[in-house]
């Protein structure tokens, strides 16, 4: 039987090297997602060799594991689990890259069926940060009616507080907002939509800034005539890829959302020149979110399947 245990901050370093190892550059299970989520969704982790192993047991649901090296022992632990519980195996967050792994393995044993609510939105970081080239002219219209709109301006969020910030070549790049300011905007922002379905995001945004350096997240506030219309956060994915957790803006106020990611993308590159995409996460089946994420052209969609075992 798996020796499953809950996930907690002193697991970050082993299951960020998994993670970086897997190179599939999936957002759902990095370590940031498993443990501002974990309140939401329980989920359970176990370590086999150099794989990671998150299992939501109470919705006999399992995620394909991450890392590197022979798989076939991590898949039959799992196969293990479910049939003890009476289940057949229900295994979540496969890609491309990892159903090349699993079907020579178990693809007669598994029907594979699309998750496309939960596909990634990649894009590369050049994209965001320069909205050049003619599909993306309704996004620099967007930041041209925000301009209009007033004087703006961006702040990198430090648990330090208020004040300026540097960049890795120790050049000033521009002031800084604290998290109490961060973290005050978000709350006003959740009381004004007075949605129940959101109370879990909400959750997960408090632990956010409850764990904000620890996790490794960096955000950014942006500001209209003075006063923060955008809020925005995310950490590393891997080596390559950024993973943009959050955004969030007042209705109403034009191109802001276009505004934050931009500048926000450009923040990323000067912390992290490393950094050549973001992944912009799923949609949800949201219609409205789909259609918003589309608008970019993203240059990866990372598709997700499911594999049950028939």
């Amino acid at each position: 039987m798996i020796d499953w245990k809950d996930i907690t901050i002193e697991d970050k370093p082993h299951i960020d090297k998994m993670i970086c190892a897997s190179g599939c550059h999936g957002a759902d299970y990095g370590f940031a997602n498993l443990f501002i989520w974990r309140k939401a969704y329980r989920p359970k982790i176990a370590f086999c060799d150099d794989r990671l192993l998150v299992g939501m047991p109470q919705w006999n649901v399992y995620a394909y594991p991450k890392g590197d090296g022979e798989v076939t022992k991590s898949i039959e632990l799992l196969l293990e689990e479910a049939h003890s519980h009476g289940n057949k195996l229900v295994i979540r967050g496969l890609t491309d890259k990892t159903l090349r792994e699993f079907l020579p393995l178990y693809g007669d044993r598994f029907e594979i069926t699309e998750d496309r609510d939960n596909a990634d939105y990649i894009y590369t970081a050049e994209k965001l940060c320069n909205l050049a080239g003619r599909h993306l002219s309704s996004k620099r219209n967007h930041i041209k009616h925000f301009e209009k709109n007033g004087e703006w301006e961006f702040h990198k969020i430090s648990a330090d507080g208020c004040g300026m910030f540097t960049s890795h070549d120790g050049s000033c790049c521009g002031k800084t907002s604290s998290i109490e300011e961060a973290r005050a905007f978000v709350d006003e922002f959740y009381k004004e939509k007075d949605d129940p379905d959101l109370v879990d995001e909400a959750g997960a945004i408090e632990e956010m800034f409850e764990h904000y350096e620890e996790l490794g997240f960096l955000g950014g506030m942006l500001y209209q005539n003075g006063e923060p219309v955008a809020f925005t956060a995310g950490t590393k994915l891997d080596n390559e890829v950024f993973d943009t957790h959050f955004e969030k803006a007042l209705p109403g106020v034009e191109g802001a959302y276009t505004m934050v990611n931009r500048e926000f993308a450009r923040l990323v590159k000067s912390e992290f020149p490393e950094i050549v995409a973001f992944n912009r996460e799923e949609d949800m089946g949201l219609e409205g979110l789909r259609k918003a994420k589309l608008s970019y052209h993203p240059d990866i969609l990372l598709m997700k399947y499911f594999a049950r075992e028939k």
